[in-house]
């Protein structure tokens, strides 16, 4: 799978739809809306991609490759590294 950051939703839509591998239209069009409101996680490292939960809305935060920055999924909060 891309990483690219700026990789248009719809080929991201496309793909979590086929790795779901489901016939119901409402899951189709549910992945379809998560693939546009959120950002793909970061590339993944020798120690896989670190998370922890965001304190605004509960998503995934994502550790950004820089080690500096972790970023929500869900509604794009960013916070820089603290210790966790």
């Amino acid at each position: 799978m891309n990483h690219d950051r700026s990789r248009d939703p719809a080929s991201r839509a496309a793909d979590l739809v086929r790795m779901a591998d489901t016939p119901n239209e409402l899951e189709k069009a549910r992945l379809a809306r998560y693939a546009a409101q959120t950002t793909d996680p970061p590339p993944m490292g020798p120690q896989g991609i670190a998370t922890d939960g965001c304190r605004e809305c509960r998503g995934t935060l994502w550790r950004e490759p820089d080690g500096c920055r972790w970023t929500c999924s869900g509604c794009g909060h960013v916070e820089m590294d603290k210790a966790r």
